[in-house]
């Protein structure tokens, strides 16, 4: 974190000209950065605490949205009716994700247990596997990460416990293929494309822009290879059902 504030700078000494943070950790550091130059375009990704200020543009996503699909599919692959969720740091943004996943879980498996665990760090994978482990070991058979670097290590003890992961942000599933299910992903690829674009084309949006299943920036991920045909039919109608507002 004490690098953002000198990286951003040096971009802005560089004369580009749109400055892109990524993530909310970064928003003290944007904020700072763009009352020190009104006259350049930032965005970031994740922070909508920046939208007072007219030369910066919030991306955020309606992450909720993925994770209660990525949720209702725990909730029909559980085979023991006991799955888990590793959070990277407790955040508004970050709670998005839980929220989404608890409420997918239990609105399709009203039963279910769900242990829960805050690593309080987006890149320690030990503390991931090892809360993957003790979940694993207390009967979870599904755990879902939005942990970053964390969650490697869920997917580590997903692999060697012969168990299953849910991945976070983009399609996880190359990292094990027999070990995660599917993912929750969130387009911030698409995001930044969109920014730069109106950049290029001279008309920025600023303020806040919400990314969400409607249009395409958040979703379940395409490898469905360890879901069955009921399941993969239950997440569409699912998701029709979010797009029409009924969920």
């Amino acid at each position: 974190e004490t690098d953002y504030a000198p990286n951003l700078d040096t971009l802005y000494d560089e004369g580009h000209d749109l400055i892109i943070g990524i993530g909310f950790l970064m928003a003290d550091a944007i904020r700072e950065a763009a009352e020190a130059h009104p006259d350049q375009a930032y965005a970031i990704v994740d922070d909508d605490t920046c939208a007072d200020l007219p030369n910066v543009t919030c991306l955020m996503f309606k992450q909720a949205q993925a994770s209660y699909l990525v949720g209702a599919v725990a909730g029909k692959m559980s085979e023991t009716g006991n799955v888990g969720f590793v959070l990277g740091m407790a955040s508004p943004v970050m709670h998005q994700f839980g929220y989404g996943y608890c409420a997918g879980v239990l609105d399709t498996n009203p039963d279910a247990t769900i242990q829960q665990y805050n690593a309080n760090a987006f890149g320690d994978s030990a503390a991931g596997k090892a809360a993957a482990i003790t979940m694993y070991t207390n009967g979870a058979d599904i755990i879902y990460h939005a942990a970053g670097g964390t969650g490697l290590g869920v997917i580590e003890a997903a692999s060697e416990q012969g168990k299953y992961a849910i991945g976070v942000d983009v399609d996880q599933a190359y990292i094990a293929p027999e070990a995660v299910l599917t993912s929750a992903m969130k387009r911030v690829d698409n995001a930044v494309y969109d920014i730069a674009k109106q950049c290029q084309e001279g008309n920025i949006t600023t303020g806040v822009i919400t990314y969400d299943l409607a249009s395409g920036g958040v979703g379940i991920a395409p490898t469905q290879d360890l879901l069955t045909e009921e399941v993969i039919a239950y997440v569409e109608e699912v998701e029709a059902k979010i797009l029409s507002g009924k969920i």
